[in-house]
């Protein structure tokens, strides 16, 4: 008995540590986002660029703002599920999540390749270098996409041996608040590139 409640000790202190551990590195990722987007907001009121229309932004950029909703949606329902010790249904949502995530990178590749051709065409012209600073936030962001999608893939592998259960799933609460806060950084991104126009 003693023996128990000194591991459920250690457990909690696990926990605590891996959450706090996590925080920190939001914190640190936030401060880089939006020292990024300050920097972006800088350069792009004082280059005197023409806006850009909507309709020459890519498509691509927009669509996968559906795929990261997708991710978001199907991590909060493996957590619900897990909580509930609903194992089956648990893994399906992260089978989904997964799958989503990989149609995201997809979608973002189209739109860097797309951003990439831009940029050449204002070099050329002489216009602005926006769309080099474009490419690299949201570089910067699909290389963060591929570390969550390492972070699922880890938390499936664990999931499919029943590593996790309703009280055991911290693990699985802190990869969902990853990509919930992938999906905020996306749409601060995607407004400011959209609303610096």
């Amino acid at each position: 008995m003693l023996r128990n409640s000194y591991s459920a000790i250690s457990m909690r202190r696990d926990e605590y540590q891996a959450k706090f551990g996590f925080a920190l590195f939001i914190a640190s990722l936030t401060m880089f986002f939006l020292a990024s987007l300050a920097a972006y907001a800088i350069i792009r009121s004082s280059s005197g660029a023409p806006a850009i229309s909507l309709g020459s932004f890519p498509l691509s950029l927009i669509a996968s703002t559906i795929s990261m909703f997708g991710v978001s949606f199907a991590m909060h329902k493996a957590v619900a599920n897990v909580r509930r010790e609903r194992q089956i249904p648990f893994r399906r949502w992260l089978i989904t999540a997964a799958v989503i995530a990989i149609v995201f990178l997809v979608f973002q590749s189209l739109g860097l390749h797309a951003l990439l051709d831009m940029h050449r065409l204002a070099l050329e012209d002489g216009v602005t270098k926006q769309f080099g600073l474009m490419f690299f936030l949201v570089l910067v962001h699909a290389l963060h996409v591929v570390g969550g999608i390492s972070f699922l893939s880890g938390v499936l592998v664990r999931a499919r041996h029943d590593a996790y259960d309703h009280e055991k799933h911290w693990t699985v609460d802190i990869c969902a608040l990853y990509w919930h806060f992938l999906d905020v950084v996306w749409i601060v991104m995607l407004g400011t590139f959209l609303l610096g126009r």
